[in-house]
């Protein structure tokens, strides 16, 4: 017998044009026990031969309600030997953390993702259902989300590489799968805990859509009609967030990315949401929720006139604006002060990644801010390159000037001060901060033997 729904029919049909569950695929099934679940195992038995499935049932049992969390793995695996279906059990018992339900689902999640591995499957297949995804989509109404958070859950995803989850169910009503059970005399159990209203999502279910649908009969309807156009607008926002993405990523490596700061600020900010949550989802590489808040906060740094901020994300994950820039990186860098002696005529290394020539020179050449030319004096030779310490100033022609204030007139981050070199002599004068401002060497008289320090990279 086929269930209408919609446009779709509760049949294979509905398999062909999701294109999620195709032809030799190994399927772990996680099985709860009620009657979407076990309407989901029926189905996928019917079909089993015609598309050559391997099938692998899952449950877990949650030791909340006792007798009935028994009684529903005894009937799932009586119904599996049945079937000839394997079937494999994990155990959960709650922490005593606030979050149950979240604690759960990540114990959920990650049996049904070992159990594939172990089992060579390619899919988790999932029975949620239309009734689900509008509790789902209110729930984040309610928590605030983002609008990828707002469509609720997807039919198919990747939760690991070549591991899908795939949800064949979620345009179909949880009363047709009743109906598809008793149908097909499927065996079921009713979760007690279902029928209280101390979880959010059981008091969404019981008492909040009763009521929209006394305003709306067709109430699901309407929210899926919501739904797909959301659906449509992401879509249309992440494709264009792709392509501008590519234009303003000024690196991009392992935990960490770089923007173009400008460029981002020219973009439409429902673009620049999309934007900030796909890099952070590529950097931090594990799913990382970016709540309205921090999307706040990131905007603010993003159009605030500050040129060097950092801002912690949780989970070890940092934004840090440096003037045109902002970088999403794993993990704060450290930063560590050095003092290398310049003594023989070579090339060095410096600790922050820079790298110096120091040779004779026979004749004065060009230089530039790259290169500094000095007078070789054992008075002043060796030379020191360190960090920069408290109160460190060079004298330039115009007088005195703070090293720090050097810093921010050439728009250097904070985080680069940190390291950056300083060309000290023998007597502890700054002669030159690299790259920047050199001293003024005016006292130095010529000389037939001068040292070239320039700076390769």
């Amino acid at each position: 017998m086929k269930y209408k729904y919609g446009d779709r029919m509760l049949n294979e049909q509905m398999i062909k044009e999701d294109n999620c569950i195709g032809l030799n695929d190994c399927l772990i099934v996680g099985v709860s026990g009620g009657p979407d679940s076990m309407g989901l195992l029926h189905f996928l038995i019917s079909i089993q031969s015609k598309y050559n499935l391997s099938l692998f049932v899952a449950h877990i049992n949650h030791h909340t309600r006792k007798e009935e969390n028994q009684k529903e793995e005894l009937m799932i695996r009586d119904y599996c030997d049945k079937h000839h279906i394997p079937f494999y059990v994990g155990h959960f018992r709650k922490s005593g953390s606030n979050n149950f339900h979240e604690e759960a689902r990540n114990y959920r999640y990650n049996f049904f993702v070992d159990l594939t591995k172990k089992l060579n499957a390619n899919k988790i297949v999932l029975a949620h259902h239309e009734d689900d995804q509008i509790e789902t989509i209110l729930f984040k109404i309610t928590r605030g989300s983002h609008i990828n958070g707002y469509l609720g859950m997807k039919n198919c995803f990747e939760i690991e590489k070549n591991i899908t989850v795939v949800r064949p169910f979620l345009d179909v009503k949880k009363s047709e799968i009743i109906d598809y059970c008793e149908t097909n005399q499927v065996p079921y159990a009713i979760d007690s805990s279902n029928l209280t209203n101390k979880y959010t999502r059981n008091h969404i279910r019981n008492r909040i859509i009763p009521l929209f649908k006394e305003i709306q009969p067709d109430f699901n309807h309407k929210i899926m009609q919501f739904h797909d156009q959301l659906s449509e607008v992401d879509d249309f926002l992440k494709q264009n967030a792709k392509i501008l993405m590519k234009e303003m990523i000024i690196s991009s490596e392992k935990d960490r990315i770089i923007l173009d700061l400008n460029k981002l600020r020219n973009t439409h900010i429902a673009l620049i949401r999309v934007i900030l949550l796909a890099v952070v989802n590529e950097v931090y590489q594990d799913p990382f929720y970016l709540t309205y808040e921090k999307v706040k906060n990131l905007l603010n740094i993003i159009n605030n006139n500050k040129p060097n901020v950092t801002f912690d994300l949780g989970k070890n994950l940092y934004c840090v604006k440096e003037y045109d820039k902002l970088i999403f990186e794993v993990g704060q860098r450290e930063y560590e002060e050095y003092e290398l002696v310049i003594d023989e005529f070579k090339d060095y290394e410096l600790p922050n990644g820079m790298k110096l020539r120091v040779k004779k020179l026979e004749e004065k050449a060009k230089i530039n801010n790259k290169s500094l030319i000095l007078c070789y004096n054992r008075i002043i030779w060796p030379f020191v390159v360190r960090t920069r310490k408290q109160g460190d100033f060079i004298k330039t022609k115009i007088g005195r000037k703070k090293v720090n204030r050097l810093f921010i007139d050439a728009k250097i981050p904070i985080n680069l001060r940190k390291t950056w070199p300083l060309l000290v002599d023998k007597d502890g004068n700054i002669l030159w901060v690299i790259g920047i401002q050199k001293y003024n060497f005016n006292q130095y008289t010529p000389c037939d033997e001068m040292i070239l320090i320039e700076v390769l990279n």
